[in-house]
């Protein structure tokens, strides 16, 4: 039995694997091992019914995580499943770079991968495996054109009295939002990062105001000036994206491409299928 999770700071997503290829999909909350240790790990995945059910069998588990770009990190989400699946015989703990240009680039054909979820970052892919990454460093310090990001510049612009009339009343009235409440949430209250992603439904539920449309835009030409343009010759190769952040506002990241000379690839919101594609198809 395989086990494959990628997990973002929000939402992971599982797939079990069982021995004939049928497939069980399930999702916790996401695991960053910036924040979390091996106890939040094992509570976490207790709760969930389908992973509990397997939790003493033998299976090999895939993980591809955010922020797992350390061996000191990776370690803390290897030895926290490993708490949890008592008799697996193989745990493999990558970035979610990876994950991504698993299941969204095609091997063999040299291409750029990012991720606009949550978090942010990007890398080059030579056909064979990642050569280059760019970003990735975290909401406070960039994470450009990320859930975060994004969430930020809404409160900010939501504290300032900067944002239109009626999405400034519906953030009130409806998300009964205060300064208070909002100064609370972010500077006391842990997952910042999550809290303020969350955010971006208001962006979506909003997406046809101008204000909205400029600060994407805004917010998708700082990452691809920042990250895609500094790789070498890049308007040479395919740019793919994962993410609900690319996936949900790519008319506007497509358009910011095209006028920055990047050729945009595939577009996924979740990389799952693509990963269980890998693993059990390997070329």
């Amino acid at each position: 039995m395989m086990i494959i999770c990628e997990s973002g700071s929000t939402k992971a997503d599982w797939a079990i694997v069982q021995d004939d290829n049928q497939i069980i999909y399930t999702e916790t909350v996401g695991i960053n091992p910036l924040f979390h240790d091996g106890a939040f790990i094992y509570s976490e995945l207790a709760k969930n019914a389908s992973l509990a059910a397997i939790k003493d069998a033998p299976v090999s588990i895939f993980y591809y995580g955010t922020s797992c770009s350390s061996p000191a990190r990776n370690k803390i989400v290897q030895d926290g499943l490993a708490s949890f699946f008592t008799k697996a015989h193989s745990i493999e703990v990558q970035h979610d770079l990876d994950g991504a240009v698993f299941a969204v680039a095609t091997r063999g054909v040299p291409s750029m991968v990012s991720i606009l979820g949550t978090g942010s970052n990007a890398c080059f892919y030579d056909g064979q495996a990642i050569t280059q990454q760019i970003g990735g460093n975290g909401f406070i310090i960039s994470d450009e054109a990320s859930g975060a990001y994004f969430g930020k510049v809404l409160i900010g612009d939501f504290l300032n009295e900067l944002v239109p009339a009626n999405m400034h009343r519906y953030m009130k009235e409806e998300m009964h939002l205060t300064r208070d409440i909002l100064i609370d949430s972010i500077y006391r209250k842990p997952n910042a990062n999550v809290y303020l992603a969350q955010f971006t439904k208001v962006l979506t539920l909003f997406k046809e105001e101008t204000y909205v449309q400029t600060i994407l835009r805004a917010g998708f030409q700082l990452f691809v000036r920042k990250h895609i343009c500094r790789f070498p010759n890049y308007q040479q190769y395919p740019a793919h994206f994962i993410g609900s952040i690319a996936y949900h506002f790519q008319d506007i990241l497509s358009q910011v491409c095209n006028e920055e000379r990047v050729v945009v690839g595939n577009i996924i919101q979740k990389p799952m299928d693509g990963l269980v594609k890998f693993h059990i198809q390997p070329s």
